[in-house]
C-alpha cells in the first residue's frame, strides 16, 4: 500500500518536472535565457526566464496534472515575490503561473482513463493584487481556467489553450 503512494507521488513529481523542462526549452527556443531552479526544496521558483533586450523577467511556478483542478499554494507565490524584489533592474518583472492539464484523466480506481484535450493556462499574479491574494490557495480548472487572474501571453506557442 505504501509503495503505491510512493509510486503515484513519483509520477506526479515527474509530470511537473517534465513540464518545467518543456517550458525552459520553449523559452530558450524564442531567444530567452531560462533555467530550472531548485524548486520548493531550495526556496526558489520552478524556473526563471529573462529577456535582457526587452528587460523582462518571468518567475514561473508550473503545475501539471490529470485532474480537473490544479492548485498553487500562497507560500510558493510569497517566495516568488521575495525573489522578484531582488531583481529591480528588470522593468518588466512577472510572476507567471503555468498550468498544464494532461490529455488523459483517470475515470476510476481500476485505472481506466478518459481522453480529453490537452490544455495549458498561463496567468499573471499582478503586484497590485499581492496583498489581496495573500494566504489564499489559487486554483485553476480544466474547463474554466483561472478566472480571477489575468492571462499571460508567453513569448512561445501555447499548446491546447481553451
Amino acid at each position: 500500500m505504501v509503495a503505491d503512494y510512493v509510486h503515484v507521488a513519483r509520477i506526479r513529481k515527474s509530470r511537473g518536472q517534465g513540464f518545467e523542462r518543456e517550458l525552459v526549452k520553449r523559452y530558450r527556443d524564442v531567444g530567452w535565457w531560462s533555467y530550472r531552479t531548485g524548486g520548493s526544496s531550495a526556496y526558489l521558483p520552478d524556473l526563471m526566464a529573462t529577456n535582457d533586450e526587452k528587460g523582462e523577467l518571468d518567475v514561473v511556478e508550473a503545475k501539471a496534472g490529470a485532474k480537473d483542478h490544479l492548485y498553487m499554494d500562497w507560500d510558493q507565490i510569497a517566495r516568488d515575490i521575495f525573489l522578484l524584489n531582488g531583481f529591480k533592474r528588470y522593468p518588466n518583472r512577472r510572476i507567471v503561473l503555468a498550468f498544464k492539464f494532461l490529455s488523459k484523466k483517470r475515470k476510476s480506481d481500476k485505472g481506466d482513463y478518459e481522453r480529453r484535450e490537452l490544455r495549458e493556462y498561463f496567468k499573471i499574479v499582478p503586484e497590485e493584487r499581492w496583498k489581496e491574494l495573500e494566504g489564499q490557495t489559487l486554483s485553476c480548472h480544466y474547463e474554466r481556467g483561472c478566472p480571477g487572474l489575468p492571462d499571460y501571453k508567453p513569448p512561445f506557442k501555447v499548446k491546447g489553450s481553451a
